[in-house]
């Protein structure tokens, strides 16, 4: 069994998760958690593929303001 130990950084993203899924009540959690995570330290590329995951995936308005959110409190938007 592999045990994983979580970083502050890796906290504070389950946290601000967590709090825009309370926060924006349509956002798509998987779409949330799964962007974030995986999110470049690019933020020129990290705005250009949110529209065109956006526009892709048919997010709605609730998922991309969760996303943006969580994205520039971790400095990657």
């Amino acid at each position: 069994m592999t045990s994983t130990i979580q970083t502050p950084e890796d906290k504070k993203i389950d946290l601000l998760i967590d709090a825009v899924m309370i926060k924006f009540k349509k956002a798509k959690c998987i779409a949330v958690e799964n962007y974030c995570w995986t999110a470049s330290d690019n933020k020129i590329a990290n705005h250009s593929n949110l529209q065109m995951d956006a526009n892709l995936y048919k997010w709605n308005s609730d998922t991309v303001k969760a996303i943006k959110y969580v994205l520039k409190e971790i400095g990657k938007l």
